[in-house]
C-alpha cells in the first residue's frame, strides 16, 4: 500500500511529541486500508513495528497508546481527537482515514477531468490526439509491435 502525508500532520497537535510518534503515525497513513463498515482501518502489531522502526516494543505500545488518546487540541473532534480507535487485539480504526483518503481521490478525479478536457478540445479543433500519429505512422510502416506499444501505452496512462 501507500499513503499520501499531509503537511498538516507535521504542523497540528503533534508537533513536538517525538519522532516515534510520527513514525508509528507514518506507518499508520502507508498500511491503512480503506472498510466500509469503519472508514479505514490498519493493522498494529507493536512487536512487527518496533522490529521495522528499530525501536523498544515498549516505546513503540506507548506511541499507539497516544494515538489512541483524546487530544483536545486536535483539529478534527471526531472521537474526541483520537487518531485511532482500538478494534481488536491489533486492529484500530484510522479515525480520519476515509476522509484524507477522499482528498487523495478528488485530486485524482480533477486530473483525470483535466485530460478529458484537454483531449475533448483537441478533437474539437480537428488537431491529432496524443499518440496518434505515432499510431498510424506505425501502422502505415506495417510495424504492428510499434502500433500496439504505442496504443497501450496510451490506453494506460
Amino acid at each position: 500500500m501507500y499513503g499520501k502525508h499531509f503537511s498538516s500532520m507535521y504542523s497540528g497537535s503533534m508537533v513536538g511529541s517525538g519522532a516515534l510518534i510520527f513514525a508509528v503515525m507514518g506507518y499508520v497513513v502507508a498500511n491503512m486500508v480503506p472498510d466500509k463498515k469503519v472508514g479505514a482501518q490498519v493493522e498494529l502489531n507493536p512487536k512487527l513495528l518496533a522490529a521495522i522502526l528499530g525501536e523498544p516494543e515498549s516505546d513503540v505500545s506507548k506511541a499507539i497508546d497516544f494515538l489512541c488518546s483524546p487530544d483536545p487540541h486536535s483539529r478534527s473532534k471526531e472521537a474526541e481527537g483520537r487518531r485511532l480507535v482500538k478494534l481488536g487485539e491489533f486492529d484500530y480504526r484510522v479515525v480520519n482515514g476515509a476522509k484524507y483518503r477522499a482528498i487523495r481521490d478528488e485530486e485524482q478525479r480533477r486530473e483525470s477531468n483535466r485530460i478529458s478536457q484537454a483531449l475533448s478540445r483537441a478533437r474539437k479543433r480537428g488537431l491529432p490526439l496524443p499518440g496518434e500519429t505515432a499510431y498510424v505512422e506505425a501502422l502505415k510502416a506495417g510495424d504492428d509491435a510499434k502500433a500496439n506499444a504505442v496504443l497501450e501505452a496510451y490506453c494506460n496512462r
